[in-house]
């Protein structure tokens, strides 16, 4: 299970307390889950109820980071630009 942390309330709570949107993708990109990195919007249902973007690895779930909306997400580690 995923300890998820909301960058906008710094609420943490497991994965059940919030809500996947799907991928984050950008225009034109192929909207798929591959084995590597994965950016997907999450919504914070456990607190402020607000969308954000998370990183994680796909194959070890390991959380990289996220990022608020409308914010530019950083580069996280095994990504290429």
């Amino acid at each position: 299970m995923l300890l998820i942390t909301c960058p906008v309330c710094a609420v943490t709570a497991e994965e059940t307390e919030f809500s996947c949107g799907g991928l984050h993708v950008q225009p034109g990109e192929t909207r798929r889950y591959a084995r590597g990195v994965v950016r997907e919007y999450w919504l914070c249902a456990a607190g402020c109820g607000s969308w954000f973007g998370l990183a994680r690895h796909s194959v070890n779930q390991r959380i990289l980071g996220s990022w608020t909306m409308g914010k530019e997400p950083p580069l996280f580690p095994g990504e290429t630009a």
